[in-house]
């Protein structure tokens, strides 16, 4: 986990995809976000916008339909009714773990 700060220009952007080359390259996975001047008042905006990507992957082929269930189930397993708040924050999240996640009462 990492965060890259700077002005403006200075190849931040640069920086952090070539280290995801060398993540992804090693078998790993690499999610990037940025922060959007024009969502100051939305806290994790780069947060959510990296998963954003993510849940875009897992949820675009078949193929990938374990891995959606492996992610699911350890979201579920580690935040338990908690995971609601998480897709408060990151609604993309709420496709892999399914529409019964995105009700509170879920968890009464």
């Amino acid at each position: 986990f990492a965060f890259i700060s700077g002005h403006a220009g200075i190849g931040k952007s640069f920086l952090a995809y070539e280290f995801g080359k060398h993540v992804i390259m090693s078998g790993g996975i690499f999610l990037a976000g940025k922060f959007d001047q024009l969502q100051q008042g939305k806290p994790f905006s780069a947060l959510a916008s990296a998963f954003n990507g993510y849940c875009g992957m897992l949820m675009q082929s078949s193929e990938l339909q374990k891995r959606r269930e492996v992610v699911a189930s350890k979201l579920r397993s580690s935040l338990g009714r908690e995971v609601y708040y998480l897709t408060k924050i990151i609604p993309c999240l709420n496709d892999i773990l399914g529409s019964e996640q995105s009700d509170d009462s879920f968890y009464d």
